[in-house]
């Protein structure tokens, strides 16, 4: 369901913060979202969607929440907790929303070869609504992160793979690699599961178009083995694909244990985690919630989009990029 936002001019907010005697003040999102107009270049008509809490400090963080498909933007920021999150921690939420004209199943068109680089629509779109969050709140431009399920988490990794110099780091779930496909037609091959699975191969795929010398954005990647849209395999091999382009391929990772789930982690030369994975036996297609500590809710009777499962991944990746401790 959609929910009625107030619309806000992105213009009239940078008057304040830049021309003087401009005698405004910094819009507050309501509840749930703020709907947000003319806030730059939008080739992939994109709804830009953004939650600030009352009272946010300049200098915070922000995270780039991604649906998934058959989603909007508020069900999948409130669903993972990110709002509650947000609210505690002190950072700010953007939420881009897929339109149904673009996209009748409401999916990031991660799919498609024209949408995966630097210069796709919907990139340039959420890179516009990025760099105008910043400007507009005057938030930590090195603390950029961007995060997602599934079509999200794929459009996630589109991202960091286009703007390393902008986005630090990232946390998909259920997602495929960059260029794992390149038209719609082959995407459910992808999801199968069938596609490169070297790192070097994989890594190729983005170095081959991005003239990057690093560091890349670092990631955490969750996968659930029951997951029956996309093959569990290809959690590994986004993996795989990040530890190919980070250079950690054949580093003996550091393992320890999430709630009931294996975790393994490979460190960086900086002393950071630099690639996570996170093997989440028994849940499907899914991002873990834990609504008894106030973490995300999963709805009843809706989908299996978020899973109750007592593990605050959203908390956990605030914890993997270095938000909180």
């Amino acid at each position: 369901m959609f929910m009625l936002s107030t619309v806000l001019r992105l213009p009239v907010v940078l008057c304040f913060l830049f021309a003087g005697g401009c005698a405004l003040q910094l819009p507050v999102a309501e509840p749930k979202s703020t709907l947000f107009e003319d806030f730059g270049p939008n080739p992939g008509s994109l709804l830009m969607r953004a939650y600030v809490p009352r009272g946010l400090k300049p200098g915070a963080p922000l995270v780039v929440a991604l649906h998934h498909c058959f989603q909007t933007a508020d069900d999948y920021a409130a669903e993972t907790g990110w709002l509650s999150l947000a609210e505690k921690y002190g950072f700010a939420v953007l939420m881009p929303e897929q339109r149904p004209f673009n996209d009748p199943n409401y999916c990031f068109q991660w799919f498609n070869d024209w949408q995966q680089g630097a210069k796709g629509d919907e990139p340039v779109s959420i890179h516009s609504m990025i760099t105008a969050m910043i400007a507009a709140y005057r938030l930590d431009e090195r603390r950029v992160f961007v995060t997602g399920l599934s079509a999200g988490g794929s459009m996630a990794l589109i991202l960091m793979a286009n703007y390393p110099d902008l986005i630090n780091a990232g946390g998909v779930f259920g997602s495929l690699p960059v260029g794992q496909s390149d038209i719609m037609l082959t995407a459910p091959v992808a999801m199968l599961g069938f596609g490169e699975s070297s790192p070097q191969a994989l890594a190729r795929r983005i170095t081959s178009v991005i003239d990057w010398p690093g560091p890349w954005p670092r990631l955490s990647v969750w996968q659930g083995s029951d997951d029956p849209m996309v093959a569990p395999s290809n959690g590994p091999r986004v993996r795989d694909q990040w530890l190919g382009l980070t250079g950690l391929d054949g580093q003996r990772p550091v393992a320890d244990r999430i709630g009931p789930y294996e975790r393994t982690t490979w460190m960086g030369g900086d002393g950071r985690p630099a690639v996570q994975f996170t093997d989440l036996q028994g849940v499907g297609h899914s991002v873990p919630v834990d609504s008894r500590h106030g973490c995300g809710v999963a709805p009843k009777g809706v989908s299996q989009l978020v899973s109750d499962v007592g593990v605050c991944s959203s908390l956990e990746l605030l914890k993997f990029w270095g938000v909180v401790r």
